[in-house]
């Protein structure tokens, strides 16, 4: 495979231009659905208290629904309840192996005790296969206790998804366009991130929403030049819990279709070098946008992450046998990305719940932003792509995935990549 996919200077252009935009609502009801539409009852809890005014379910992100956030005045029901969510993929780079791959195989689990208390957990199995000889994993992506109070605030308390930017926490296959989630989710922000806390959660007014967790640290030994701290997260296995940190998440809402989020976090790592490198300080922030009016639909999302002591890390990381290193740890990573996307069967006169959403992503990741220390960066690690691709949606939880990629990175090295997956979610 020569070439899949050109670049092209309009396409970037269009893709970056969609920052900017922002367009009212029509209140007139639309007569079809929109992608992405709410999730059946049973599915994963949303990333706060559902809004007092209710949501057409053309703006409705799958799990944003009232038994998820039963925070609207309405009671919870009592029992239990299970759902799920998948993708298997194919990815076909050019000059490299194509491989297929059971990429994900989630099943949520919850119980609601009363309308005060509930439990909800997701178990995750990785790459189809889980042993001591293969690569796949099975984990506990979530599990946690809630407290439910009111709109305003609530508690929670277990193993919890950080609420860093969009994908972290919309991660579900179907609610996302392409076939892999944006670079900068994949190697600034570690998705799917988790920690062990407890915290906070609410709408402090109609649209103002709001997430506040103690969380436990990283290890900084498994910080690196390609992931950054991706590989320093705990997950709650036996986790070194002398290191803390905080995690701040606001999303507002000032119209329907419209949500402006901001994250942030601090924390110090733990690590077995701590007599040369002490306790590493970590900050992450996140700033991201959604919009979606009738069949358009974008979205942007910018981080930077911050490591300090940097240049003492990678001296004893060097110096370290049990570590292989790719090169050496960023004092700074960061990232974004731009998005747009159209439901084309809105050109037709038929009244259908299918939708075919064509997008255009521009994608940066860079965690070699900023080597101290005189030590040389990793260019490869420089990360630039942008794709095109389509999704079919039969039903608002199944998504039939195709796209076309361009990869380039700091070393000068391009190729291009062609995806398609199948996705669900129940």
């Amino acid at each position: 495979m020569n070439r899949i996919v050109s670049s092209s200077a309009s396409l970037l252009s269009f893709v970056v231009g969609i920052a900017s935009a922002h367009a009212q609502p029509d209140p007139t009801p639309s007569p079809r659905a929109e992608t992405p539409a709410p999730a059946p009852i049973v599915s994963a809890p949303a990333d706060g208290p559902e809004p007092a005014t209710s949501r057409p379910t053309s703006l409705a992100l799958p799990r944003e629904s009232a038994i998820e956030t039963p925070l609207s005045g309405t009671s919870a029901i009592v029992g239990s309840a299970f759902g799920g969510y998948g993708e298997i993929t194919l990815n076909v780079p050019a000059g490299k192996e194509a491989v297929v791959d059971f990429r994900r195989f989630v099943l949520f689990f919850g119980h609601d005790f009363n309308e005060h208390i509930r439990f909800y957990s997701e178990i995750e199995i990785e790459h189809a296969i889980s042993s001591a000889s293969d690569r796949g994993e099975a984990e506990v992506e979530q599990g946690y206790l809630d407290g439910l109070f009111g709109k305003r605030f609530n508690l929670r308390g277990g193993l919890i998804l950080m609420p860093m930017g969009i994908v972290n926490v919309y991660h579900e296959p179907p609610s996302f366009n392409g076939v892999d989630r944006p670079d900068v989710d994949q190697f600034v922000i570690p998705s799917t991130w988790r920690e062990p806390g407890v915290g906070i959660f609410g709408e402090l007014t109609e649209g103002l929403r709001y997430q506040l967790y103690v969380v436990n640290g990283f290890n900084a030994n498994g910080f690196s030049a390609e992931t950054a701290v991706k590989d320093g997260h705990q997950e709650a296995q036996l986790a070194h819990a002398a290191d803390v940190g905080a995690i701040l998440r606001v999303d507002y809402e000032p119209v329907l279709g419209v949500v402006f989020g901001a994250s942030a976090y601090g924390a110090t790592s733990g690590n077995t070098l701590t007599d040369t490198v002490g306790h590493v300080p970590v900050g992450l922030f996140d700033i991201d946008a959604r919009y979606q009016h009738h069949g358009l639909s974008a979205r942007a999302e910018l981080a930077v992450l911050l490591i300090g002591d940097t240049a003492a890390l990678n001296t004893a990381l060097a110096s370290d046998p049990m570590v292989v290193s790719a090169g050496p740890v960023s004092q700074r990573s960061q990232g974004g990305y731009a998005e747009v996307g159209y439901d084309v069967l809105r050109f037709s006169d038929v009244t259908t719940e299918q939708t075919v959403t064509a997008f255009t992503r521009f994608d940066y990741a860079d965690t070699q932003a900023n080597v101290l220390g005189g030590l040389a960066p990793s260019k490869e690690f420089r990360r630039i792509s942008q794709m095109v691709g389509v999704v079919y949606r039969p039903i608002a939880q199944v998504g039939l995935k195709l796209d076309v990629r361009h990869h380039w990175d700091g070393g000068s090295h391009s190729y291009n990549e062609l995806a398609t997956a199948i996705t669900w979610l129940f």
